[in-house]
This record gives C-alpha cells, structure tokens and sequence, in this order.
C-alpha cells in the first residue's frame, strides 16, 4: 500500500545506522501490510550496499539534493502511497494509528507528518515526512527545492498529522 522513501543524503556509518533504526521501524507495518516497499535513494557506500541487502529494500542510485533524491524515489514507487521519511529521524512510536486513520479517512488528501509537541513547535519544526498519492505525484506536483516536503504539501493543501 506504501511505499517508503528514504533518502541517503549522507551515506557515512552514522546516517547508515539511522537508517537501519528506521527501517527497523518500519517491519511491523511491512509484515502487516501496511507498507508495500521501502526504497532507499542515494549513492552506494559499502555500508548501505550491506544495509540494503539485508534489509531487502529497493535501492535507486541517485544523486543530487534532498528534492531529486525524494524525485528518482518517487518514480520507481509500486505503492498506491508515498511516504517520505528523513532517515536520521526516528519515528514515533504511535506513527501508524494517525497515518492508517488517515488513510481510511482522509479521501485522497495528502498529508505532512508533524511531530508532536506545543503549537509553535508543530508550525516551526522540520516535517517527519509527507504522505502523497503516488498518482497525485505523477500528475506533475513532484518534489523541488530545499524543503521538498513542505513545498509539495503546501502545494496539495496537504492535512497535518501530528505524531
């Protein structure tokens, strides 16, 4: 149902690790269901070329800045969704219960992923990721600029979640 995109910005041991984390994260909703693939974009280092295979995700080489990563991520997507995550942050652990309740209800919209916290810090903080339509990506919004995510979900008029 989603697919998970996950850019290596900066593949050295301490973002690999991150990205391990995360994807241990993401089992749960893999073996359930609820995420289709996880693809990793970036350029191949021998620890992400250790970390991709063992962990089975779908590997894009790729280069460029966050918006082309999250870009080539996007164009291999299979899910019916696209979830965007930063690798060297960690999801809540509650992530999933506001992402399916949006999926069952949300009627198509897309949605940025706030982390939790006071009102100025919901508005001010770097998204956890944004959750689009593959099909409303491929109708030509797609991913540019130094916050991609932010860019795309202003321009869908994407809900907030907060997690």
């Amino acid at each position: 149902m989603i697919s998970v995109i996950l850019p290596a910005v900066a593949p050295d041991s301490a973002s690999v690790h991150a990205l391990a984390q995360l994807l241990a994260q993401l089992v749960p909703a893999a073996v359930d269901g609820l995420v289709k693939e996880a693809v990793i974009v970036g350029v191949a280092e021998p620890g992400l070329d250790a970390l991709i295979e063992d962990s089975g995700a779908r590997f894009v080489a790729a280069s460029g800045d966050r918006g082309a990563l999250l870009a080539a991520g996007a164009a291999v997507a299979r899910g019916d969704w696209i979830l965007t995550l930063d690798p060297a942050r960690a999801l809540p652990d509650a992530w999933r219960g506001p992402v399916e309740a949006h999926l069952a209800g949300g009627a198509g919209a897309a949605a940025l992923l706030v982390p939790a916290g006071g009102m100025l810090a919901r508005l001010t903080a770097a998204p956890l990721g944004v959750l689009v339509r593959r099909l409303d990506y491929a109708a030509g919004v797609g991913f540019a600029g130094l916050a991609p995510e932010k860019a795309l979900a202003g321009r869908l008029k994407a809900r907030r979640i907060v997690l």
